[in-house]
């Protein structure tokens, strides 16, 4: 097991897995705040950046839109939904798991980018409608934490 955990946390930290509130151990590339370099690399977090793309997904029948699940994430922890969005970035076999990101258009307080866990292979630009389960305050260690996350999510259109 701690093996696994130190390849999830290298093959991340070289991918740069970003999710909606997904943040890391600073490493001295993306220090953007003013602590000093001694700071690096010590305890605290720092935003991981995700660029927002140009999209506009119109959402299924009975989906969720990204916006909405950040707004009121507390209100769908633990429950299953569907969502529909665009892949932006994907991180194939991490943990036996490939983890996509989506956007759909829409956002809450500069969120706007949803990680998914799946089996499923997709590619960049592919428009998938996934179904999984929601999950809060998910933290890998290492630095990787994940404030809203889909968790075992499954194509479903």
């Amino acid at each position: 097991m701690k093996n696994q955990l130190i390849y999830f946390a290298l093959v991340l930290s070289l991918s740069g897995c970003n999710g909606p509130d997904a943040r890391r151990l600073n490493n001295g590339s993306r220090n953007t705040d003013s602590k000093p370099d001694e700071m690096i690399g010590q305890s605290h977090t720092v935003q991981a950046v995700t660029e927002k793309a140009n999209i506009s997904i119109e959402a299924c029948e009975g989906c969720v839109t990204i916006g909405d699940l950040i707004k009121n994430k507390k209100s769908y922890s633990s429950k299953t939904i569907m969502i529909k969005g665009m892949v932006t970035r994907l991180n194939p076999e991490i943990m036996g798991k490939n983890w996509v990101h989506i956007q759909d258009g829409t956002e809450y307080k500069e969120g706007f980018d949803l990680t998914i866990t799946t089996q499923e292979v997709v590619q960049v630009g592919d428009v998938v409608t996934f179904e999984g389960t929601i999950e809060l305050d998910k933290d890998f260690g290492y630095g990787y934490f994940y404030s809203i996350l889909m968790e075992d999510g499954k194509i479903v259109r």
